[in-house]
Order: C-alpha cells, then sequence, then structure tokens
C-alpha cells in the first residue's frame, strides 16, 4: 500500500457510519454538499458517527469507505427537477445510477462507486442524500437561492435518518 494512502487511512476510525460532504467551493452549486457539512456540524450526532469534508471526491476518497458499515456521500446533481430538490436514496451503487435520468452528475461519483466494491472488502452500504442545482458556473463561489434555502432542509432529513433509523440518539451524543 501506498505510504500516504495509508497514513490518509490511519487517521480515520473505525465508525458505522460516516458521512462524506462532497463539492467543490468555485462552481456555485456544486458547493453544497461543504455548506451542508458546516450546517451539520452544528447538529448533535451518536457516537459512531463521523462527519468528514470531502472536498471535490474522485478516487481520493477510497480510504474513506474502509472500516465502517455505512456511508452516506451528500452532494449536488443536476436534476431533472427543480433547484433546491432533495432526494434521498439507499444502498446505491454505480450500476443503480447507471443511465439514470432523474439524477446526472458531472464529477466522479459513479466511477467512485464503480470502484468501491472492487478495492473494499467489506464494502460499505452506501446512500446518497442529494440536492439538485442549476448553478454550476466555474470561478462562482455564492450558492443558487434555491438551494441555499434548501440546504437546513437537508440536513435536517440526514440528521433524522441517521439519528431515528440508523444510530438512535443515546448518552454519547456529541
Amino acid at each position: 500500500m501506498n505510504g500516504a494512502v495509508g497514513a490518509r487511512e490511519a487517521q480515520f476510525k473505525a465508525v458505522g457510519v460516516r458521512v462524506l460532504f462532497v463539492g467543490n467551493p468555485l462552481r456555485g452549486d456544486d458547493a453544497a454538499g461543504i455548506h451542508a457539512f458546516t450546517l451539520c456540524q452544528t447538529l448533535c450526532w451518536p457516537d459512531g458517527v463521523e462527519l468528514v469534508d470531502a472536498g471535490m471526491g474522485g478516487v481520493s476518497l477510497l480510504p474513506l469507505f474502509r472500516h465502517c458499515r455505512r456511508i452516506i456521500l451528500v452532494d449536488a446533481f443536476l436534476s431533472p427537477g427543480h433547484a433546491g430538490e432533495i432526494r434521498h436514496l439507499c444502498q446505491v451503487t454505480a450500476g443503480s445510477l447507471a443511465g439514470s435520468e432523474d439524477l446526472a452528475h458531472g464529477g466522479g461519483i459513479k466511477g467512485l462507486l464503480a470502484l468501491v466494491p472492487l478495492l473494499v472488502s467489506p464494502a460499505p452500504i452506501i446512500d446518497l442524500f442529494v440536492i439538485g442545482g442549476d448553478r454550476f458556473a466555474p470561478c462562482s463561489p455564492k450558492l443558487g437561492d434555491a438551494v441555499a434555502r434548501a440546504l437546513p432542509t437537508l440536513c435536517q432529513r440526514l440528521h433524522r435518518y441517521v439519528t431515528e433509523d440508523l444510530m438512535p440518539l443515546g448518552p454519547g451524543c456529541r
């Protein structure tokens, strides 16, 4: 194993749920995941849940898929619906997203999902929380109004899913 990858992987402890917030802060609505990370840090999460600013994503995220039972990716997608539309997809794979007209993504999420079962064993269950965007202009650090208004709802739904469905809050709330 590459030393740099091994060192990065060593910094992540085994967890039940790892939430990866993905986005490019310089491409308008594509930064929604990064903004969601900031909002989610203000909420109380149970022990065993790790929130990670995953930056612009890509294959460098593969080490983060190790040592956890479930990964939740939070990202912005091009959507045939309206900007700010929130979707939650459970147990996704590259195959389940292939050819999907409901969700289009300009980045490497589908490629990353294709690599996980090949390079991570055991592979975690992967869920997506996505928000539809319509402003993905380069060198544009501002979210569109619809996405900015919908982000608190996305974070509340994510929090409710994790704390009520996956890992109920207990005395270890942090």
